[in-house]
């Protein structure tokens, strides 16, 4: 056999075995989405910030909870704790060991602003960012963003009462960016369920044009949204 028929043959071991890894990896993915229906129970709450300058009532059919470890994230929510002991506030932005945000995914149309809206402040991380974060500007909490075009609202999950919260973590996101954590359980990392796992449940939860038309938007009318204060990656 010739040298090129050696190369032709070594270039179609080399596509046949990523072949093979690609399908076991998609058929042991769906195999484990199926025999676990992600958890999405209704969620119905009034949530408060620290300060309790700002009430939110929440009602969702269904919910979708996550923890990011994205370094957008981790710098959002340190940034607010930074800003709020520069001002001799006490942290409201709570982080896991490892650095993660628990959010809870729902439709913006589902927040409804009760009281405080003239201390939300929504900002960007950096510009044109595809997400609007708000927080109270009285005590650093951070409240919920939202992905523009998405129709997805992300809501911080400490907010919520314990017996609101009947919906257990579903997936840890982009655990690649996350922190060592201190050695006592082991470090989030990527799971190949998880991006099959959104295929699958995101429609539930995006896209729905019926949803995407949120009541927090009468806080930012009119508004050019700013870059938050010393923005840092976490």
């Amino acid at each position: 056999m010739t040298d090129g028929g050696y190369k032709s043959m070594n270039i179609m071991l080399q596509f046949y075995v990523i072949a093979v890894i690609f399908t076991t990896i998609i058929v042991s993915s769906i195999v484990q989405i199926e025999t676990k229906e992600p958890d999405m129970n209704a969620i119905r709450a009034e949530i408060s910030c620290r300060c309790g300058k700002v009430k939110i009532a929440i009602d969702s059919p269904s919910a979708l909870r996550f923890v990011c470890y994205c370094k957008d994230c981790r710098g959002y929510y340190n940034t607010l704790n930074s800003l709020a002991l520069k001002n001799n506030i006490p942290e409201a932005a709570k982080l896991d060991a490892f650095g993660g945000v628990d959010v809870t995914q729902i439709y913006p149309r589902e927040i409804k602003i009760l009281e405080g809206r003239d201390h939300l402040e929504t900002c960007l991380i950096r510009d044109k960012s595809p997400y609007h974060r708000t927080y109270c500007k009285s005590c650093y909490t951070p409240l919920y963003s939202i992905g523009q075009g998405t129709g997805a609202a992300l809501l911080n999950s400490a907010l919520l009462p314990e017996k609101s919260q009947t919906n257990e973590v579903q997936y840890r996101i982009i655990g690649r960016q996350a922190l060592k954590g201190d050695g006592s359980s082991k470090k989030p990392s990527m799971s190949w369920s998880v991006p099959l796992g959104w295929f699958f449940t995101m429609p539930k939860r995006v896209g729905n044009k019926c949803g995407v038309d949120p009541e927090p938007s009468k806080s930012i009318e009119g508004k050019e949204l700013k870059i938050l204060e010393g923005f840092t990656e976490g």
